[in-house]
């Protein structure tokens, strides 16, 4: 299997560590999305990654179903609980942290198209949102105790926000939350996928 990605996609990162922890072997394109190969357009006419072409005649795109792809595979570990009830809190906690990706994203984009007039108040709307997520996150440190989708997706979006926004995660202000981070980030998998730029 080849994974389309970048190295610094936050969601291209959760199915890294996926399979990384299931032992899974895959081929790894970095894309210049500046330039989009016409490999990745044939398998995601969007154009984004991450990307997972399975062979010639099967590929899938968008992060969550990549990674529920790839956690089917192999039965252990488990990301994504077989339990309805523990399920839909791990898929909940994993689309939160997609829209913090996504928040970051935006507020990034916006800062690099226009620098020297962004739209403060969408720049001030956003960064209103980061807080309350990572209070949300601060407040719910319980279910992230458990190695599952949701902190995986928890930890890339940590990390994207610290690679891309520095000043905006304030580790004093949600010590008991970057305390989990900083543990989770020893896990070879999640060293192993830092985003660079």
């Amino acid at each position: 299997m080849k994974l389309y990605y970048t190295q610094r996609s936050p969601y291209a990162r959760k199915a890294r560590i996926i399979a990384e922890e299931k032992n899974i072997k895959l081929e790894l394109f970095e894309e210049d999305l500046a330039n989009k190969s016409s490999v990745l357009l044939k398998a995601n006419p969007v154009g984004k990654v991450p990307a997972l072409v399975i062979d010639e005649t099967m590929s899938l795109c968008d992060n969550p179903l990549i990674c529920e792809y790839l956690d089917a595979l192999t039965p252990a570990p488990r990301f994504i609980p077989q339990d309805s009830i523990e399920r839909w809190k791990v898929l909940n906690m994993a689309a939160i942290a997609d829209g913090l990706m996504d928040i970051t994203v935006g507020v990034v984009m916006e800062k690099m198209r226009h620098p020297q007039d962004y739209n403060a108040k969408f720049i001030d709307l956003n960064i209103v949102s980061i807080d309350r997520v990572l209070e949300y996150f601060d407040s719910h440190l319980a279910d992230l105790e458990s190695w599952h989708l949701g902190s995986v997706a928890v930890v890339c979006a940590l990390g994207y926000l610290q690679f891309r926004l520095p000043d905006l995660y304030r580790a004093e202000k949600h010590s008991k939350l970057n305390e989990w981070y900083q543990k989770i980030s020893q896990r070879p998998s999640v060293k192993n996928s830092v985003p660079v730029a």
